[in-house]
């Protein structure tokens, strides 16, 4: 029996083949377009979540680091900035850390957009010696801030002593937080971005001045606390212009690590205590050590 292999088909002499109407291929665009629409803001929010993952497992692995320096320092933590030594870089918190978290990349927040990138970085020492950053070889870090003012502010005006918290100041490590997104602070000039000048990138301020507890205030200008003496850059409670404000990147909410080493995202009310206790009024709940709303 004879075989034939598939027959291809052709139109009728001098008849064209059918084809799409430009009606159709409206139609078809139209639909694409209509699920492009769709798909694209679910894509941007599953990059979003996933750049939101990263922070946080980058929180974590900074917070092992920091623990470890604890460990190692007699169970003090360390200052946030070492006094300027002329001809030499800046050592600040990451650059005590790094010795045991060798990551330069975990230091540094995915969520960080375009126009902050100038603004967040920091150079660490010993990528940049006798103080002079240079291209492809100087690392940075930026987007996280220190809790400086309870856990270790290194400030000595006047003479007075560095601060640096111990295990039997902490006594919820659970709920105090040791880093998360910071703004930086806007150099007390509404003009200002947060972050101008690079001021605050690496703090992050409590809601409201320590007294009691932790550093006695940022001492900006002075030893003591008291007005104007509030934050990173001084002023008095509730002034965003001087506050090395935390930063809402994960959708609304700040990235957190604690003392104890877990890390979470809090909404900027939740981190500002104003959910923890009565009436709203913000409180260093979150910073203070002790859970405690009243203590400052």
């Amino acid at each position: 029996m004879k075989t034939h292999g598939p027959r291809s088909y052709s139109a009728p002499q001098g008849r064209p083949l059918p084809g799409f109407t430009l009606i159709e291929l409206l139609v078809v665009i139209a639909i694409i377009a209509v699920l492009a629409a769709l798909l694209l803001p679910a894509l941007a929010r599953a990059k979003v979540r996933a750049q939101s993952i990263a922070s946080l497992s980058n929180l974590r692995q900074i917070g092992l680091g920091l623990r470890l320096y604890h460990d190692d320092q007699d169970s003090r933590f360390p200052g946030h900035s070492l006094p300027a030594v002329a001809g030499q870089p800046r050592i600040r918190w990451a650059d005590l850390v790094f010795p045991y978290m060798q990551t330069p990349k975990v230091y540094r927040s995915p969520l960080l957009k375009a126009a902050e990138l100038p603004l967040m970085n920091k150079p660490f020492a010993h990528t940049a010696p006798g103080g002079v950053e240079t291209p492809g070889v100087t690392e940075y870090y930026g987007g996280y801030g220190y809790n400086y003012q309870y856990l270790g502010n290194t400030r000595q005006p006047g003479g007075a002593q560095p601060f640096h918290a111990s295990d039997a100041s902490i006594a919820r490590p659970d709920h105090t937080v040791a880093l998360g997104d910071t703004k930086g602070t806007r150099q007390g000039s509404a003009s200002n971005p947060f972050g101008a000048g690079g001021s605050g990138v690496y703090v992050i301020d409590p809601p409201l001045g320590s007294v009691e507890l932790g550093s006695r205030g940022s001492r900006k200008s002075s030893a003591s606390p008291g007005s104007g003496n509030a934050y990173y850059e001084g002023g008095n409670d509730g002034s965003e212009l001087h506050r090395a404000t935390p930063a809402g990147r994960n959708g609304g909410r700040v990235n957190v690590v604690l003392v104890d080493g877990h890390a979470e995202a809090l909404t900027p009310d939740q981190l500002d205590g104003r959910n923890f206790g009565a009436g709203g009024v913000a409180n260093n709940a979150w910073f203070n050590g002790h859970a405690d709303p009243q203590a400052r």
